[in-house]
């Protein structure tokens, strides 16, 4: 480093030193004019915002208030954009553009309110804390005890912060922990953290292969991997990325190098651009590594008919010159021009629109780059290649988000898992002891998913892609190559060895019916040694094959040569089991070279695919275009296999049948094709049976197994496993399916599976019945789980130390560790690495203490912890035990919860009162309608969020996203509005205290009292059924959002009328809101219930009871503040032309005689669930009545009163048909005259009875009903 930059460094350091003990900027907290000359003088003209930026991070939402507040009230803002290069670190000035002086488009949002709430929510905390709010114990001798409630959330992985997706679901159990809390249970919400397993393993091993290959500390990264998309027949276009680090080295250019078919690399002249969707500019160079946006190209004059590669590399300005050499891109086919038929149309010259080109080019991020999108800096990363560090630094970080976000957790029992926790590895122990001695476990080699890399299985939790994937067990069919051999395979004669090609399928029982196989013309495959046979496949399936002993080389398929399907096409075939001696290979171009061995058997009768397919090859055109000669396919004719009654017939060739019912016309029509095969798989494999071949008269399902016994012990064919679909190991491979030895759980054993499904349909509370549904789907097919790994973090097999038991088989019965955690842990001690509060030491916890703890079993003598200690213990987990609700996100059913309740019945199976009583699960969350997506800018860390929009505001936009198992909504603006509302709140508090004297006391008899309180009382009733159930975003609307309505339309009403509001009925609104949403916003009910004068805190008084509700009240509320004000306003707005003065309101007493006799007629077709007969307004047609009826002479306002009245049937049942109100409508309307004239620019308001002789407007009197009056504007 040159003496200059080495000045400039320490100049620049000790700037950031100096301003750290200050203020951030000269003129408040964004930077200005006069900061970017001082920054420039500092740092030359490569200053930018990144440094200001990382500045700031080190200050307070309060700092930056103050600042705020004693900042000059007008400025000038810098317009520099926060996407400019990333902070460079001090070594070498970084390149940006330099500051100008003049206003942005946009004004920085005000964030007054927001950092008020931050500032409150911090002193809450802080007095939470002191208090122990949140520690929660059984009752003491002679404390009430109003039962408990335990919730718990599956431990979040901490392999990085908890981010806006955490938040969500934690907060399900957080609001049912403070309802509850409400209800004067002692409610228990403890929370863990998770370390076991491959993700923290296998991100520090991602990140000293990055060190190991491009440097360390600052590496050297590539360019990423180039994309390519077809612009023309001889233009493309190409996007690459970037290198993220170059160890503080300017980019000062690209050398771009293609590569035509089989050549040399060649470096080319090309135009970089910045290209987006709406734009597109000139990269500007030098350039800084860092985040960026994909830089792009476009090459011409390519030659078609050709592949053509390119690769990038970056130059640099310092010594070493450049970057590695980026990966090559994926070869693109340039292919030629078709001829043009002749009558179409000519496009020559004309372009193509350029496809759509990935931004995120190249390879996944590294781990490098993932750290620093976590916020440590370059020299903080280095010391994360031991996994170690990850458990210290980030289960910190998850335990003090949470208290930021003012979650109710019992931090006293947090703690970590792995070994580095001693008393949780003995309680893993011990579990597992357990489940052996229950019989439980077993050891043996099992089909499992496995990582290559990692050498181990591969379960959910250890996948960077493919979690709940399984694997489906395909037979291969060894179809026989015959002479004459194809020219490219003739070679394989020489060997002497027979020739197979697999074809795997899942139903062998239909190689009865076989006329061809089918292959992909483009695919590539490879010819395989196995055994004394040769054997043709895919490359993937031949290595997948190879882990399953079914290769002679276990993981190392032994490849002879390579072969494409076009070179195979038309090869004649011996096929075991079909009606022809000899069939022929032919090209079927929808085959998929990641699913089976690429190779397909075709059976036109079962299969609408194949009959499509099979049918298009027997036109002669067809065939000229693919290359298909007539002999291979006109001798061969559909065989039928499968009798199948469909449609009410039985069909022997189910395939053609449907296709000729759906209107197929060849292999491309993909939809119909899709129905066709829905239905002749599903009533063919369940319903059909064997027409013809060894087992005619065997249904589908039993001739299947019959079928492929029948192929394997013939050697005819084998069996093998596949992913069902991709599975990456988050060390980055592409899994397979392996035989290994393994100790596995037995799950879905016969006894053990009866118990669990019991509790599910009779015990357990799924909330909602599609959760319900999805448990019973997945005991279904959870079948033998691997639990034990190589390597990796977690506790070791107490029997067999060779294995360490894998993430989530050490993770289904933890919560009752919540328990023993108070006294193995206490505050502060995540790892166990000091005595806990209990005084037991670690190793002195035997099976025996476990057993004594969770089982109630008896103490025995000898025990190295003596009784007393753990007496306590015991009657703590026998109080809070069991699990009252567990919250997770739906992706757990399929692992997770359903092994939790295996799990509970293995170690408790004599106390099903022990098992889980309630599981609540809920779907993704979106942010404005859009998956969460650092490359969208709608990724939040969890504290990050909590800065944006404070902790509050937070809390009640999650509970406002959703609830069901569909996904939630999370949407910004909801959020932002929150802070205002909450802020407008504290507001109106004040002012209510304030203007107290001049308020009404004593009785509460005026019918907006009466309607006030009733109202109140309705909502917090109708919210507790929410929150009982889980209903979170019901609950808010009722206690939130509603609750505010009514208090505005009650000030509104008495505003009018001239009259003040009750202060007593504000003062309990105000409490009882503050209560309600105590709940959702914790926070600001803490401050409110401390500024109306009440003592202690808000979170241990009793959600608000009301006897039931009044419905007349509400009746009449909705008739005066919704009916008559909405018509009043809907019908002045129709006759404001003529500007009137007044109005004229009839009242309807009674029905008329023909309102009287729909609403009969409608009674009496009204079923008991409240629904009429589809026909029923018919009965009301001119043609259907007499002549002389009544209703004739009404004409249209029949069909419209009676569709009204079904209406309001069909919404509140019976009631609907009553022939006379509660209530009194006149009184109601003359009460309340003046707030009505308030609604509209009206001077006069007079009211009529509707049966009156002589109204004004005898018309309009007739169309008024009661609770519904009419009227009139002259």
């Amino acid at each position: 480093m040159s003496a200059t930059i080495e000045q400039a460094s320490k100049k620049a350091g000790d700037v950031e030193q100096k301003l750290k003990a200050g203020k951030p900027f000269l003129a408040g907290d964004e930077p200005g004019p006069q900061d970017a000359q001082a920054f420039q003088e500092l740092f030359g003209s490569n200053m930018h915002v990144a440094r200001w930026a990382k500045h700031m991070a080190s200050f307070t939402a309060l700092e930056r208030a103050s600042w705020k507040a004693t900042a000059p009230q007008t400025q000038v803002r810098s317009s520099f954009s926060s996407e400019a290069a990333a902070e460079k670190p001090a070594g070498k000035p970084a390149a940006a553009p330099a500051a100008k002086a003049e206003k942005p488009a946009i004004e920085p949002e005000r964030t007054e309110k927001r950092d008020f709430l931050r500032d409150l929510e911090t002193r809450v905390q802080a007095r939470w804390e002191a208090e122990k709010v949140f520690e929660v114990d059984p009752p003491g001798p002679g404390e009430e005890d109003n039962g408990k409630f335990l919730a718990t959330f599956p431990y979040p992985y901490m392999n990085g912060k908890l981010h806006l997706g955490h938040c969500f679901s934690v907060l399900k159990a957080e609001f049912a922990v403070a309802y509850q809390r409400l209800q004067g249970k002692r409610a228990l919400f403890p929370f863990g953290l998770h370390c076991t397993g491959m993700p923290i393993q296998a991100a520090a091993y991602k990140l000293r292969s990055d060190y190991e290959a491009f440097g360390s500390p600052y590496p050297v990264f590539p360019c990423g991997k180039p994309q390519v998309a077809m612009v023309s027949e001889s233009e493309v276009d190409v996007a690459f990325m970037p290198p993220t680090s170059t160890a503080h080295d300017m980019i000062t250019g690209f050398k771009i190098e293609q590569k035509i078919d089989q050549g040399e690399w060649t470096p080319i002249s090309v135009h970089l651009k910045n290209k987006s969707e709406k734009t597109e500019s000139d990269v500007t160079l030098p350039m800084q590594a860092g985040p960026s946006k994909a830089l792009n190209f476009s090459v011409e004059g390519l030659p078609t008919g050709s592949e053509v590669s390119f690769r990038v590399t970056a130059n640099l300005e310092g010594d070493r010159k450049t970057t590695p050499t980026g990966a090559s891109s994926d070869p693109v086919a340039l292919k030629a021009k078709k001829p043009e038929v002749e009558g179409k149309a000519k496009d020559a010259g004309k372009k193509k629109p350029a496809a759509k080109i990935v931004a995120k080019t190249g390879s996944a991020l590294r781990q490098w780059d993932i750290m620093i999108g976590m916020g440590l800096s370059e020299e903080e990363i280095p010391a994360f290649v031991d996994p170690s560090k990850w458990l210290d630094y980030f289960p910190p970080l998850g335990r003090d988000d949470l208290k930021m976000l003012g979650v109710h957790a019992d931090f006293r029992r947090t703690f970590i898992t792995t070994p580095a926790n001693p008393y949780y590895d003995a309680f893993v122990r011990w579990q597992f002891n357990k489940l052996r001695a229950g019989n439980y476990l077993a050891f043996g080699k099992r089909p499992t998913v496995y990582s290559e890399i990692d050498q181990q299985a591969c379960m959910d939790h250890d996948r960077a892609e493919g979690e709940g994937v399984g694997h489906t067990e395909y037979t291969a069919i060894k179809v026989k190559l015959v002479e004459p051999y194809p020219k490219a395979v003739e070679n394989l004669k020489a060997t002497g060895k027979p020739v197979y090609l697999l074809c795997a399928t899942l139903r062998p029982e239909t190689m009865i019916g076989q006329t061809n196989c089918w292959i992909l013309p483009e695919g590539k495959y490879g010819v395989f040694e196995r055994n004394n046979e040769l054997v043709v496949c895919s490359e993937r399936s031949a290595r997948n094959m190879s882990f399953q002993d079914l290769f002679p080389a276990w993981g190392k398929p032994v490849k002879v040569q390579d072969v494409t399907g076009a070179e195979l096409m038309g090869a004649s075939l011996a096929a075991p089991r079909a009606p022809y001696k000899i069939i022929h290979l032919l090209p079927l171009l929808t085959i998929k070279m990641n699913k089976g061995t690429g190779i397909v058997t075709s059976v036109p009768a079962d299969s609408p695919d194949d009959y499509a397919a099979f049918k298009e090859l027997k036109n002669e055109k067809k065939r000229e275009f693919y290359g298909v000669k007539a002999e291979w396919v006109e001798p061969f004719n559909v065989v039928p296999i499968i009798d199948v009654k469909i449609d009410g017939e039985n069909r022997s060739c189910s395939a053609e049948y449907m296709c000729e019912k759906l209107g197929v016309q060849s292999q491309k029509d993909a939809e119909k094709l899709r129905q066709a095969h829905d239905v002749c798989y599903t009533l063919g494999f369940y319903e059909g049976v064997m027409s013809t071949g060894d087992f005619k008269g065997v249904p589908v399902q039993k001739a299947k197994l019959d079928a492929r016994s029948a192929m394997v012990a013939a050697g005819e064919a084998f069996t093998y496993h596949e992913p069902e679909s991709l599975i990456m190991s988050r060390s980055g491979d592409e899994c397979v399916i392996a035989l290994i030895d393994q100790w596995y759980l037995k799950y879905g054993e016969k006894e053990w599976k009866a118990k669990v499904l019991q509790h599910v349909e009779e015990r357990l509370d799924c909330y909602t019945p599609a959760c319900k549904k999805a448990f019973t789907d997945v005991l279904a097919w959870l079948q033998e789980w691997a639990c034990s790994r190589s390597f990796g973090l977690g506790t070791k097999i107490p029997w067999d130390q060779q294995f360490v038991i894998e993430s989530l088989s050490d993770s289904t019965i933890y919560m009752a560790y919540y328990m023993l955690a108070k006294f193995f842990h206490g505050h502060d001690n995540l790892k166990g690495a000091k005595m806990g509060p209990g005084g037991i030491k670690a190793e002195d916890l035997t099976d025996e203490c476990f057993d004594y703890i969770l089982l109630k079993a008896a103490y025995k003598p000898g025990c190295p912890v003596p009784e007393e200690k753990l007496a306590p213990i015991r009657a703590e987990f026998e109080y809070f035990y069991p699990v009252d609700l567990r919250v997770s996100g739906k992706d757990l059913i399929q692992n997770h919860l359903t092994m939790s309740l295996y799990n509970h019945a293995a170690i408790w199976p004599d106390r099903p009162e022990m098992w889980p009583k309630s599981f609540y699960t809920n779907g993704w969350v979106l942010v404005d309608g859009e998956k969460m997506s650092k490359s969208k800018g709608n990724f939040f860390t969890l504290s990050q969020a909590v800065e944006t929009y404070s902790a509050d505001a937070l809390r009640l936009a999650c509970a406002y996203a959703g609830d069901s198992m569909e996904d939630a909504n999370f949407e910004v603006q909801v959020a932002k509005k929150a802070s205002v509302k909450i802020n407008a709140l504290f507001d109106f508090v004040e002012k209510a205290l304030k203007e107290a004297p001049r308020h009404r006391t004593g009785a509460a008899e005026t019918f907006m009292d009466r309607w006030f309180a009733n109202e109140m009382g309705r909502l917090a009733n109708e919210a507790g059924e929410h929150f009982e159930r889980m209903r979170f975003k019901e609950a808010v609307r009722c206690s939130w959002f509603d609750f505010h309505a009514a208090r505005d339309t009650y000030l509104d009403v008495q505003s009018s009328l001239g009259s003040e509001p009750h202060h007593g009925l504000l003062l309990q609104w105000i409490e009882w809101v503050a209560i309600m949403m105590s709940i959702i916003t914790p926070h600001a009910s803490e401050h409110i219930w401390s500024t109306i004068g009440k003592e202690g805190t808000v979170l241990d008084t009793r959600f608000p009871k009301s006897p039931a509700h009044d419905g007349h009240l509400v009746d009449q509320g909705k008739y005066l503040l919704e009916t008559v004000k909405s018509d009043l306003i809907e019908k002045y707005e129709k006759a404001k032309k003529k500007a009137p003065k007044q109005v004229n309101i009839y009242v309807a007493v009674r029905y008329p005689d023909w309102k009287l006799k729909v609403i009969g007629m409608l009674k009496e077709q009204m079923k008991p669930d409240n629904t009429f007969p589809p026909t029923v307004m018919k009965i009301f047609d001119k043609k259907s009545l007499p002549a002389d009826d009544i209703l004739v002479a009404k004409g249209a306002q029949v069909g419209k009163f009676a569709g009204m009245i079904k209406s309001q049937a069909e919404a509140k049942g019976p009631s609907a048909f009553d022939l006379q109100l509660p209530y009194e409508e006149m009184p109601l309307l003359r009460e309340h005259e003046k707030y009505l004239l308030s609604k509209v620019p009206l001077q006069e308001m007079h009211f009529y009875i509707a049966a009156d002789e002589n109204v004004p407007e005898q018309t309009t009197a007739e169309n008024a009903v009661p609770g519904r009056p009419s009227m009139a504007f002259p």
